[in-house]
């Protein structure tokens, strides 16, 4: 294997125990594991997350969702994305968790549920300021008792999403939108389901808004989110290659399409095959940097779609050396928030686009 991608599982269970221990001993943690649970493998990674002491999983779809019972993973399973009304039957058979953003949604889900003999399982969203999936918190109360007069349906959770925890005045309007609701539930002497609303960042800086679970995704896999001094989350993936080719190239000689590398004087280039079709960013050409022979050195030239070029001038490195891309060797570091800088975007997208086609190894002692 010239491209690999190796997952720590360790890490992973120990960036769930750190987190734990930031919770009362009440509040569940719900380990998200959508989008190949964040680009590390979503079979391995859920069974690990969930064997760690994760009390609920939550994905982005239904195919995620049913891979996972396919796998046999008994974990409750919450999808918090959109599913068509024609996969009810599926969501049902598979035992699976809807988010429920609208009443049209239930009556369909009801219906279905009522078909099979089942009971369907739902968590209502409330939007509070995403402007995305959700019930409006005006008349919440009016609604959640039409959902919860529906024959075969059981409500298990309400929740919401920040839209931006680094902004603590409007994540506080956001929190006392959604403390609203519950409090309207109090009121109408109405039983309140699993109330949670904070992601990583929003868990790390607001515990008023823990509830009874909290939904954790970057922070399983080693990252904050937000710029801290903290250093207990421990990185899970490294993404790796091998050099394919060294050569000379001389001053004034370009590298790469569109010219957009010109050397300045004579320089050694390693070319790795591995490119944006793999899931490095095509935005860190001529910005980011690699780590060869334990020490970091920059990419030249544009990325292309199945190889990057290195500038190793000065290092021994020859074909078949080890070129890490995301991760660590000896005492030098390259982590996803890092990539997520001189790519202009966020941790999130770095680990989710790594391509699922890239073979992962998996490390659990």
């Amino acid at each position: 294997m010239i491209n690999r991608v190796n997952i720590d599982l360790n890490a992973i269970s120990n960036n769930l125990k750190v987190i734990k221990k930031r919770l009362d001993p009440e509040i569940k943690v719900i380990g998200v594991v959508k989008g190949n649970a964040y680009g590390h493998g979503l079979g391995e990674t859920a069974r690990a997350v969930w064997t760690s002491g994760a009390d609920m999983l939550a994905v982005a779809n239904l195919d995620e969702a049913v891979s996972l019972r396919v796998s046999k993973i008994k974990a409750p399973i919450l999808v918090l994305g959109y599913i068509d009304p024609a996969e009810f039957r599926r969501l049902v058979d598979f035992d699976i968790t809807l988010s429920l953003f609208d009443l049209e949604t239930a009556y369909k889900l009801s219906a279905e549920a009522k078909k099979l003999n089942k009971w369907a399982r739902v968590h209502i969203k409330v939007d509070t300021g995403m402007s995305r999936y959700g019930f409006s918190p005006q008349g919440m109360v009016e609604n959640y008792l039409k959902v919860s007069s529906l024959g075969h349906i059981k409500i298990e959770g309400i929740y919401s999403h920040f839209a931006d925890a680094s902004d603590q005045k409007f994540s506080r309007e956001q929190l006392r939108e959604f403390q609203n609701v519950l409090f309207g539930f109090q009121q109408s002497h109405i039983p309140i389901p699993m109330a949670h609303m904070a992601a990583t960042e929003a868990t790390f800086k607001y515990s008023e808004a823990h509830f009874d679970a909290v939904r954790v995704g970057l922070g399983l896999y080693g990252y904050y989110g937000f710029e801290t001094e903290a250093d207990e989350l421990q990185p899970a993936m490294s993404l790796e290659s091998k050099i394919a080719q060294v050569k000379r190239v001389s001053t004034n000689q370009s590298v790469g399409y569109k010219r957009t590398y010109i050397a300045k004087g004579p320089i050694k280039i390693a070319i790795v095959p591995l490119g944006y079709s793999d899931g490095y960013p095509r935005a860190l050409s001529n910005i980011a940097e690699a780590i060869v022979d334990e020490k970091r050195v920059k990419v030249i030239g544009r990325v292309c779609m199945n190889a990057l070029m290195l500038n190793v001038t000065g290092l021994r490195a020859v074909a078949g050396d080890e070129v890490v891309l995301l991760g660590s060797q000896g005492s030098a570091t390259l982590y996803a928030d890092k990539l997520a800088k001189w790519a202009d975007t966020n941790v999130h997208e770095i680990l989710s686009r790594i391509s699922p086609t890239l073979p992962r190894e998996y490390h659990f002692k």
